[in-house]
């Protein structure tokens, strides 16, 4: 994914779309769904397109008269179609527009009849929101249960509130206003409410200060503060001052500050302060960990960040420090998975070794640590046993698989197992939803069929899901097809987790930059799992994730002087720019497909960065040690994506030792150009 900036948290869970990677766990499928990253344009209305049927045209037209509130059109239309599978659509969308007007007989009638379909549950949520809004408490009360929605509760409080039922409303407003930093619109009355009766105490101001300093919310912190008495004003103004220069902590803290309230500012000014100089946060920690009443844990737990902060940066002291935390209980999964990875950057292989045997059983049965220990092996001169951990590995299918065979010399393992064909005309009778999804996708509205898709998975039987994903996959539903098999666990049908869709644009912008077609499947593969209307958190859109202004500045370069949202939509022109993107990355890391696949992810500025500039490490130690998870999750699924659609298109395959070359200063880099975004 093409992004101006990654978050701190380099998510995603980021953060990329319904990925499935090929292995026989659970736990190594990395997965968002792209139903809840949908942003789609508003559904398009085409009753005059000659390819739809009578009641598809129907239905278009049933939709627009509830639109327009044409009482008369809409009862002709509800007539003809009550038989028609998205019968209950319109349904929901007359009841939706029209929430104020409809008998609450009706309304409650509907969430009753759809309890199992989605629809249910969001006209029952716009119900509850229109009655808040309307401030029918007594209505609200009544027809109000439990739910997860933070805003729900909001407003079951405010019902509460104003139906005398205060000391209940009071009691659960405290904690949702302690716990948020940003109250909502439905829940900032609560503020109000707390306040006009006297409840605001000073545990619970310290309790959000301290939550919205964690957050770095100072201005919400500040303004907080003016609640405080004049002694806890002085208190939170020296915080204050800590948060702006926290080598302030490597001194003793002022005897006016409360033993809490010390507490709290050391806390966080030593984690502020080993971003910037970690040295000096480990030596302040050390020294005054006791004075300020930090237990054992709580030491450690700031001992293990500190650690983990020099080794995001790779930085000298990370070794001593990790080693430190991974001596003791404070070691944690995270603490010994980057001092694996700063020895192998620094090619320290005994120390690699020794944190390998330090981790849990089933992390070192995991693929990767299993190819490290063997490459640890290898380098420490004990072959024999590297060869048979390499010789494990290599029957698999994955990135390390293929790592593990190219030490070996071996062909890579494909080990395919497609699904036995079965029939799937009885699940369409079966599950109403697959019926509307159907009609959905024929008139273009593509959000409403993923959220039945949603439903769906989420009753239909186990055994089902593989028929399920060869019906998607008929259906041109791609995304739904792999998340099927991942929902089964069944990843051995390469035709239906790997498919070639919108082969004549791939085929031809392929040649046209002179790129491997492989790899932009394996990109589109990572990216979205072949859906064209995503759109990420931080902008991206499409089957290859473009960002608008990436798009736009690659757009000039190819000569299309506009990009829209609506073109970045479409596959045929997201796949030409993203092609050539790809290929001027390709280009400016003279065909170097580990950097261009990093940079393609994190940005071209922030990979320039991590290439050593002295000397050169093995590519393999470079993914293995790039600082983002994101990013080294990203690279090494692509290249294994690239190699397996290369498999099935080609019927032969890259090896990854002859596209992975040394990382380092003789790598040919072409200066970005600084228009870039």
């Amino acid at each position: 994914m093409i992004k101006n900036s990654l978050t701190s948290a380099r998510l995603i869970t980021q953060t990329s779309f319904a990925i499935f990677k090929p292995s026989n766990t659970l736990a190594n499928i990395v997965f968002t769904s792209v139903l809840f990253l949908s942003i789609l344009l508003p559904p398009s209305v085409q009753a005059s397109n000659p390819e739809l049927t009578a009641n598809q045209k129907d239905y278009l037209a049933a939709y627009k008269a509830i639109k327009r509130h044409d009482r008369k059109a809409i009862a002709k239309y509800k007539k003809k179609l009550k038989n028609y599978p998205l019968y209950v659509y319109l349904e929901y969308h007359d009841n939706r527009l029209n929430l104020k007007s409809t008998p609450f007989k009706q309304i409650k009638a509907f969430i009753k009849n759809n309890k199992d379909n989605y629809l249910g549950d969001k006209l029952y949520t716009k119900w509850l929101v229109s009655l808040a809004g309307q401030k029918k408490w007594t209505t609200f009360l009544k027809n109000y249960t439990p739910q997860k929605s933070q805003n729900m509760q909001c407003y079951y409080i405010q019902a509460l509130a104003n139906r005398k039922q205060l000391s209940k409303a009071l009691k659960l407003a405290k904690p949702i206003w302690q716990s948020n930093t940003n109250l909502s619109s439905a829940c900032k009355p609560l503020d109000k409410l707390i306040r006009d009766n006297k409840k605001l105490t000073g545990s619970m101001l310290w309790t959000r200060i301290e939550l919205a300093m964690l957050k770095r919310k100072t201005k919400l912190a500040t303004k907080l503060s003016k609640d405080l008495s004049v002694k806890e004003k002085a208190m939170f103004s020296y915080w204050m001052k800590v948060y702006k220069k926290p080598s302030l902590v490597s001194k003793a803290l002022p005897k006016t500050l409360s033993s809490s309230i010390k507490k709290k500012i050391f806390t966080q000014g030593v984690r502020l302060l080993a971003s910037k100089n970690p040295k000096l946060a480990h030596k302040s920690l050390n020294r005054f960990y006791k004075q300020y009443g930090l237990n054992k844990d709580q030491y450690e737990v700031l001992k293990r960040k500190v650690a983990l902060r020099t080794a995001y940066r790779y930085a000298p002291q990370a070794r001593g420090f990790l080693n430190e935390v991974n001596g003791t209980k404070a070691k944690t999964k995270d603490s010994l998975r980057w001092q694996a990875q700063v020895a192998l950057k620094n090619s320290d292989w005994a120390t690699l070794l020794e944190t390998i045997e330090l981790m849990p059983t089933e992390m070192q049965r995991d693929k990767q640590w299993l190819y490290w220990q063997a490459r640890g092996l290898e380098a420490t001169k004990q072959e024999n046993e590297a060869n048979d951990l390499y010789k494990k590995l290599a029957k698999q299918r994955n990135y390390y698989a293929f790592l593990a065979a190219d030490r070996l010399n071996k062909p890579y393992q494909f080990n395919p197992n497609p699904v036995i064909k079965r029939n799937t005309k009885y699940l369409i009778k079966k599950y109403p939803e697959l019926q509307r999804i159907q009609e959905l996708m024929a008139i273009d509205w593509p959000l409403s069929a993923k959220r039945e898709w949603y439903q769906l998975l989420k009753r239909v039987n186990r055994d089902e899901l593989q028929a399920i994903a060869i019906l998607a996959n008929q259906w041109e539903q791609y995304s739904q097809s792999i998340r099927s098999l991942a929902k089964a666990k069944k990843w051995h049908d390469l035709d239906l987790r790997f498919p070639t869709p919108h082969k004549g644009p791939v085929m031809q912008n392929a040649d046209k930059n002179k790129i491997d077609p492989a790899w932009i499947y394996g990109i589109m593969r990572r990216e979205s799992a072949f859906s064209e209307d995503v759109k990420s958190p931080v902008g991206a859109v499409g089957l290859m994730q473009l960002m608008p202004k990436t798009a736009t500045y690659i757009g000039n370069k190819i000569g299309v002087k506009k990009v829209s949202y609506n073109d970045l939509s479409k596959a045929k022109n997201n796949i030409e720019l993203g092609s050539a993107y790809l290929s001027y990355l390709n280009d400016k890391y003279a065909g170097n497909k580990v950097l261009a696949t990093a940079s393609y992810n994190a940005g071209p500025n922030r990979v320039d960065r991590w290439i050593p500039k002295q000397g050169s490490i093995a590519a393999d130690q470079w993914v293995d040690s790039i600082p983002f998870t994101e990013t080294r999750a990203y690279v090494k699924a692509v290249l294994e994506y690239t190699t397996i659609f290369k498999s099935i298109m080609n019927k032969k395959y890259d090896r990854l030792a002859d596209v992975m070359p040394p990382i380092g200063s003789s790598n040919k880099i072409k200066k970005t150009d600084p228009k870039h975004p």
